[in-house]
């Protein structure tokens, strides 16, 4: 499966960031004290046997790492928009299989089915995540498992208050992030059994810390 091509203003951007911001963003993310990959390590224990898994806006392989470490005989597939984020996550985990797409397209296409589907970041740049967590929803396997993050809405709490946010990156480009309610996430859930829902510190921001809402849905079997 290879990209179509894409003329979505709001995906073009966020290609062209993570494209030139690449090469940096793991010293970025370590630096930041990224937490979300620690996290589901933590997690992964209570998936049970895996055969395969899919890593939805997969970066540089962070997470596939987790994954591959976690689950040493699962088909691993790393889903991301930028090619140069894929060329940087084929070096980190060289025997995941890697498609170059944007996950609402990827989502909305793909005919497979996985054991574990996870956005462990990633989920706060679609602009219509309700959407996109319905076709995400669509690859878990019966008995499968779901694991996601996205950026909520926080009244009060100045960083994240606002629903829409476009912020010009140390690259020069902009990006924009999208929040959510956590009930308009976790709407469409009927049947399935929830796991894990909470707020978690995912990195620092400018020295706050940045939140994220952390889901982890079982699909009945």
């Amino acid at each position: 499966m290879t990209a179509d091509p894409q003329t979505d203003p709001v995906l073009d951007r966020a290609r062209a960031y993570f494209d030139q911001f690449a090469e940096d963003y793991d010293q970025a993310a370590t630096e930041a004290g990224w937490l979300p990959n620690d996290l589901l390590a933590d997690e992964l224990p209570a998936v049970g046997t895996v055969g395969r898994a899919v890593d939805l806006a997969c970066g540089t392989g962070r997470t596939l790492a987790v994954l591959r470490q976690a689950l040493p005989g699962a088909d691993l597939v790393g889903v991301d928009v930028s090619p140069a984020m894929l060329g940087l996550a084929r070096g980190r985990v060289g025997d995941a299989r890697y498609i170059q797409a944007d996950v609402a397209g990827f989502v909305d296409r793909c005919d497979e089915e996985f054991d574990l589907v996870t956005v462990i970041g990633g989920f706060e740049f679609v602009p219509d995540l309700p959407s996109v967590l319905h076709g995400a929803r669509a690859l878990v396997r019966p008995g499968g498992h779901l694991i996601v993050t996205y950026e909520p809405v926080i009244a009060g709490w100045q960083p994240q208050a606002a629903r829409v946010e476009t912020n010009l990156g140390g690259n020069g480009l902009d990006l924009t992030t999208f929040r959510w309610e956590s009930g308009e996430v976790e709407q469409g859930f009927d049947g399935w059994r929830r796991l894990r829902s909470r707020l978690v510190v995912a990195y620092l921001r400018d020295g706050l810390p940045t939140l994220y809402g952390w889901l982890h849905y079982r699909r009945p079997a």
